[in-house]
């Protein structure tokens, strides 16, 4: 019976000791985990093995190149460059069409209050429509609807974790240069998974998320119920979308459905 007594204390001895190091690497790997998600925006522990686990930096001439389709018939409308133009407080995205329809520039004052806010004695160049993050990721001038929009504080463009499931509900005001006015502006992002996914540029590994938008226009009086819905594939590796689909719908007073302007863009080449 001794022997069989000093057997099972020296199993019991050695699970224990299991169970310390078990604890004590979960521990570690929680702990590791804790300090890298801290240490920067866009870490995430949940990127599938092969990919990219954090969101480039901006530089200065750094840029993308996309073809945007109508959404419905396919059809080529307008080739756009998204060029890195400045890089500081904030982060100004120059954006130039290739067809010549590109948004005729915004006097740079509009919108001053709330920019002095983020760029302060440091402001950039270049004219207003550029789209301006503060910081890299987070965007305050939103050009790229059919109004120049201007958020009362930057919201997200990508999922601030890179993980499936990762969620968040925005609610914020903007403006346009046509209404100094506050609009409501709602916007729910969820991320959903890893996807490869190939484009004229090549392809790439991605996360995609769906943004869906409820807010007003400006014209309130004939435009109701207004709501975006996107789909987008962000790419870490390149710190910008490689493909984005975006639709829009509203009602009118007389009750009857509109559809926005819609569209796919999808990556031509990058740098």
């Amino acid at each position: 019976m001794r022997g069989a007594d000093a057997k099972m204390a020296a199993t019991a001895h050695r699970r224990g000791g299991i169970l310390r190091l078990v604890t004590r690497r979960r521990f570690l790997t929680a702990a590791a985990a804790l300090t890298t998600g801290c240490a920067g925006r866009g870490m995430s522990a949940s990127a599938p093995e092969g990919g990219e686990s954090h969101v480039r930096g901006p530089a200065v001439d750094q840029f993308w190149r996309y073809a945007r389709h109508d959404y419905f018939t396919g059809l080529v409308i307008d080739t756009q460059t998204d060029r890195v133009s400045a890089v500081g407080q904030v982060i100004e995205v120059a954006s130039t069409s290739d067809s010549g329809n590109g948004r005729p520039a915004v006097n740079g004052s509009w919108g001053g209050p709330w920019l002095q806010q983020y760029l302060g004695a440091s402001r950039t160049s270049g004219p207003l429509p550029s789209e301006m993050q503060a910081p890299w990721g987070m965007v305050l001038v939103d050009p790229h609807w059919d109004e120049i929009q201007l958020y009362e504080r930057p919201i997200p463009l990508w999922p601030m974790e890179l993980r499936p499931g990762w969620s968040v509900t925005i609610n914020t005001q903007y403006k346009t240069p046509e209404s100094p006015d506050e609009l409501p502006w709602q916007l729910t992002m969820h991320a959903h998974r890893w996807e490869p996914i190939a484009v004229p540029a090549g392809r790439f590994l991605t996360l995609r998320y769906t943004n869906l938008i409820n807010f007003r226009f400006t014209n309130v009086s004939e435009r109701v119920a207004a709501q975006r819905q996107e789909n987008i594939w962000f790419a870490p590796e390149i710190g910008r979308w490689v493909a984005r689909e975006s639709i829009g719908t509203f009602y009118q007073d007389v009750g009857e459905r509109f559809h926005e302007t819609s569209y796919r863009s999808e990556l031509l080449e990058w740098k």
